[in-house]
């Protein structure tokens, strides 16, 4: 047993170095409004930073654990030292308050930024939106019924018509059940794509190579495949986004092309194709169209009449590519580097983002696809890098448009913002539909700064701004990110695991998880607890026991965000009612059976008499 009154004595002394330690830092950050949250966070980060080891254990074999109590630290302090009757000197600059007067202050502030919760869970749910469900009200109607309280549009994603549209829906979908839903309103939340790196475009020559040309129900060609011919010159850069594959042509005897050719050809099974030149792009640089499925490969002869060429190179750029263990990348720069590069094997990348890749050097670890697929950087070339995949789960895996790529070691924030030009364009449109905006990629309270002048010169200076934490540079400024924030009208932070855990590397995700959570609790910041909520539900239909424990970690958030998937409404509906049951019950939930009836786990002790 501690000593009551030496207990006592050094909580005393801890508390006068916190208190001390705070009001020095009060005057580095000045705040309008909120002190009394600024001083909570502070003396939490005090606390975690200075309190002995020994006089926690001593407390906590005493009965009193901190953890949790984040929210009203410093009353929390003041009472344990009121009970062990000891003085207090010191603190009189401190804004402190009560468990109740926090508990309320974040309530307040979660329903400034999600709207109000549900009558039965306090905990909104949030679910990603997909393009294709701007074609399906009724699966709308679905998800509101079954509580969904805010839709997520990832404005990386699809164009601000479909954007649009699907806001349409939501809001037709809501006068639809507006008898059902008693008035509640689905909020829009938009994410600013920020400065993720994605695969742009793909293409592998490793010949031979299969053009599909897809058919409809009686096997007819349907719509023919665009592709590009050029000649001496390079194709342009940026060259036609419609373009499914790029042929480097050699011409035999000064012969020539115009639009409205045909170039003849055998393809490598015998069978007779053609292609038709439609356009001419650049000098001798041309777009061609490809009707009938066809199998090439370098040194195929084509011919116009007495005129003959050879195909020199030939790049295939599908949607997707399938790699594995030893797969060569090619990660270039440029379209112009793209179009030019003669590489064998492999498969060749452009990324939405070349800045990024400047920091990178030998040895530096890619994960693609969200870590399923690991790389490490072979080589640095001048115009693109060289890498070679080395881990891919024990089977292919396919890379597709659209991939995300991170950068763990080579620290691309150093040359890319976190607001870039897409971002900008965004921002007007973002400010006149969304009800919540998302900045991705954080890093500093100067990001947040910069965010809220952009969207007051729109007029939506009152409009909720989430930080998303997604890297290492946002954890290390975490706090005075939060203190940033405090300065906003409506202020959240959203923990977006997927890309967090590539940053900092799973085995460091779960204290990271839990750092940021103490935190915001301490600041009275609202969370929305992200990425892989329900995963295996919401894809296939059958959730894991892995989920639902996550599920049950996630309700220390305000907000729980569901990825979209076949199976999202009856994701949404589980996540629901696996909401309200751990709400209204401090024991064992009471499941449905699936006739219909209830089984009471208690029952059980009660038949065994």
């Amino acid at each position: 047993m501690h000593d009551k009154r030496d207990l006592g004595a050094r909580l005393a002394a801890f508390y006068r170095g916190m208190a001390e330690w705070v009001e020095q830092k009060q005057k580095h950050f000045p705040l309008p409004s909120h002190e009394e949250s600024r001083d909570q966070l502070l003396a939490c980060l005090y606390m975690r930073e200075h309190m002995p080891s020994d006089l926690l254990e001593a407390m906590e074999d005493a009965g009193w654990r901190l953890e949790g109590q984040e929210d009203h630290l410093i009353d929390a302090i003041e009472q344990i030292l009121a009970y062990l009757r000891t003085p207090i000197d010191g603190g009189c600059g401190l804004r402190k308050m009560t468990r109740k007067e926090a508990k309320q202050l974040l309530h307040k502030r979660a329903d400034a930024v999600f709207g109000s919760p549900s009558s039965v869970r306090p905990t909104r749910i949030m679910v990603t939106m997909d393009e294709a469900w701007v074609d399906e009200p009724g699966l709308i109607e679905l998800l509101l019924l079954y509580g969904m309280d805010i839709a997520r549009i990832n404005c990386a994603y699809g164009s601000p018509e479909t954007w649009e549209a699907l806001v349409s829906i939501i809001r037709q979908a809501e006068k639809q059940l507006e008898l059902q839903l008693r008035g509640r309103r689905c909020r829009i939340y938009m994410d600013l794509p920020g400065p993720k790196i994605r695969v742009a475009r793909l293409a592998v020559d490793a010949g031979p190579m299969k053009l599909s040309v897809k058919k409809n129900q009686y096997g007819e060609p349907m719509e023919p495949l665009i592709g590009v011919i050029s000649f001496s010159s390079p194709p342009p850069s940026p060259f036609p986004r419609d373009v499914s594959f790029l042929w480097q042509l050699t011409a035999e005897d000064g012969a020539a092309v115009r639009e409205g050719d045909e170039l003849l050809f055998t393809d490598v099974r015998g069978k007779k194709r053609k292609l038709r030149v439609i356009e001419q792009i650049a000098p001798s640089c041309f777009k061609v169209l490809l009707s009938r499925t066809a199998y090439v490969q370098k040194g195929m002869k084509l011919g116009r009449g007495s005129d003959s060429f050879t195909l020199s190179s030939v790049l295939f750029i599908p949607m997707k590519a399938f790699v594995t263990v030893g797969t060569p990348l090619y990660i270039y720069f440029d379209d112009a580097a793209f179009a030019a590069a003669q590489n064998g094997c492999g498969v060749k990348i452009t990324t939405t983002l070349a800045k990024a890749w400047r920091n990178v050097k030998a040895g530096d670890r890619l994960y693609l696809n969200d870590g399923q697929i690991v790389a490490r950087v072979v080589k640095v070339h001048e115009r693109h890098v060289e890498a070679k995949v080395v881990a891919d789960g024990g089977k292919r895996k396919a890379i597709k448009q659209g991939t995300g790529i991170h950068l763990p070691d080579s620290f691309p924030h150093l040359t890319v913002p976190p607001l870039t030009n897409r971002d900008l364009e965004w921002i007007p449109f973002i400010a006149k539909w969304a009800d919540i905006v998302g900045l991705s990629f954080v890093q500093t309270p100067y990001d947040l700064r910069k965010l809220y002048h952009l969207l007051a010169e729109q007029g939506a200076g009152s409009l909720p701004v989430i930080a998303k934490i997604e890297t290492r540079t946002a954890l290390h400024n975490f706090v005075r990110i939060l203190l940033e924030g405090l300065k906003f009208p409506a202020f959240g932070v959203m923990i977006a695991r997927g890309d967090l855990a590539l940053e900092i590397g799973f085995e460091h995700l779960a204290a990271a998880q839990n750092d940021v959570l103490a935190l915001c609790r301490a600041a009275h910041i609202p969370v929305i607890w992200a990425t892989q909520v329900l995963e295996q539900m919401t894809k296939k239909g059958i959730p894991s026991r892995a989920e639902i424990s996550d599920v049950s970690l996630g309700r220390k958030a305000q907000c729980i965000m569901l990825n979209k998937g076949r199976h999202i409404a009856e994701a949404v509906r589980l996540l629901s009612f696996l909401l309200e049951k751990q709400e209204g019950q401090s024991g064992l939930p009471v499941m449905p059976k699936t006739d219909g009836e209830r089984m009471d786990p208690f029952r059980l002790w009660e038949d065994e008499g």
